[in-house]
C-alpha cells in the first residue's frame, strides 16, 4: 500500500523520474556509508595487529550489519524529514527523494525496517559466537539511529546530534568491532576510536552548517543554530584538528604504530574543507563540504586502519 502525495500534483514536478534503482541508491546515501565501514575496519585492524583476530565471518557479519543500520538510519531520516515538512523541491543534497521522485513514504519506512530486521538477524548470528552484550550494544546503536530523526524527541532537532554520532560511531562501534574478535576491550582500540569519532562528528556538523537556514525554518536547534555559523565552523575546525592531534598522540603514547601517521596525508583536504566552510555561505556551495567531509573520513579512516594493520610488520622506532 502506498501513500498519496497530493501536494506534488500541483507542484510542477516533471513527469520524468530517475530509474527506481537509482532512487533507492540515493535513499541509501552511499557517500555516508563511510561512517559505517571505517569504524568496523579500524576496530578489526586493532585486533589483527594485536593477534586477537580470529574470524572473517564475524568481521563480514559485523560490517554488513553496520552498513544496513546506516542505510536504515538514512531512510528514517528521509521519511521523518518528509513527514515533518522539512524536505521540499529546493532541498539541497541527496535528501528529498520522496518529494522529487514521488517515492511512497511507507515504502521508504518499510525498507528501513527491513534493513533493521536483517541487521538484527546478523546480530543474533554474531551473538551466537561471542557474547550477549554484543546484542545489547548493537541494539543500542540501531535505536540511536532511529531516534536521530524518529520518535517524539528526535536528536536531529537538538544540538546533541554531533555528540551522538561521536559516541556511537566512534568508541562504541570501534570497540564493538574489536570486542567480537578479542572478547575484551583494549586501550589501543579506544585510542584508535578517537580520530574516527572526531571526523564522523565533523560530517554531521558540516551537514548541519549547510542546512542552517532550512533547519531554523523547521524549528530545529542544531549546533550551528545555537552557536551560529562562525561558531560552528570553529567547532568543525577543532574536530578536524583533534583527529590529527589524537593520531600523533596515540603514536607518542605507543598505543598505536607510527604507520597510522599515513592518515595525515589527508591534511590538505582537511584544510580545503575548513577554508570552504569559512568562506562559503549558500547551501549549494556548502554541499561540497558535506561530501568532502565524508571523503576525508573515508580516506583518513582507511589509511589509518591500514596503518594499524601493517604496524606489526614495521620495525619499531626508538
Amino acid at each position: 500500500m502506498s501513500e498519496t502525495l497530493p501536494h506534488l500534483a500541483s507542484s510542477g514536478v516533471a513527469a520524468s523520474r530517475s530509474p527506481r534503482w537509482r532512487v533507492w541508491w540515493r535513499l541509501a546515501r552511499p557517500f555516508s556509508l563511510t561512517a559505517a565501514v571505517v569504524p568496523i575496519a579500524v576496530g578489526t585492524a586493532v585486533a589483527v595487529a594485536d593477534g586477537t583476530f580470529y574470524s572473517f565471518a564475524l568481521f563480514g557479519a559485523m560490517l554488513l550489519a553496520s552498513i544496513l543500520i546506516q542505510i536504515a538510519t538514512n531512510m528514517f531520516n528521509e521519511y521523518y524529514d518528509f513527514k515533518r515538512g522539512l524536505d521540499n523541491q529546493d532541498t539541497v543534497g541527496i535528501a528529498g527523494a520522496i518529494v522529487r521522485e514521488r517515492t511512497a513514504p511507507l515504502a521508504v519506512f518499510g525498507a528501513a525496517i527491513g534493513c533493521f530486521v536483517v541487521a538484527l538477524g546478523l546480530g543474533l548470528l554474531i551473538v551466537a559466537r561471542t557474547d550477549p552484550m554484543v546484542f545489547v550494544v548493537g541494539t543500542a546503536c540501531a535505536l540511536a539511529g532511529y531516534l536521530y530523526t524518529g520518535g517524539p524527541l528526535p536528536v536531529a532537532y537538538t544540538p546533541l546530534g554531533e555528540i551522538e554520532v561521536f559516541v556511537f560511531m566512534g568508541p562504541v562501534m570501534v570497540g564493538l568491532a574489536y570486542f567480537i574478535q578479542a572478547g575484551a576491550l583494549s586501550s589501543p582500540a579506544l585510542w584508535a576510536s578517537a580520530p574516527i569519532a572526531c571526523l564522523v562528528a565533523a560530517i554531521l556538523l558540516g551537514n548541519n552548517i549547510r542546512d542552517i537556514v532550512a533547519d531554523r525554518r523547521a524549528g530545529r536547534s542544531t549546533l550551528p543554530i545555537v552557536f551560529g555559523k562562525t561558531g560552528a565552523v570553529v567547532i568543525y575546525t577543532i574536530l578536524i584538528g583533534a583527529a590529527f592531534v589524537a593520531t600523533v598522540l596515540a603514536t607518542l603514547a605507543r598505543q598505536l604504530p607510527v604507520t597510522v601517521l599515513a592518515g595525515l596525508v589527508t591534511a590538505p583536504l582537511a584544510l580545503r574543507l575548513i577554508r570552504l566552510y569559512g568562506t562559503s555561505e549558500g547551501p549549494e556551495q556548502l554541499d561540497a563540504g558535506v561530501r568532502g567531509s565524508a571523503a576525508l573520513h573515508g580516506r583518513f579512516g582507511l589509511l589509518f586502519a591500514l596503518g594499524i594493520w601493517v604496524g606489526p610488520l614495521v620495525p619499531s622506532i626508538g
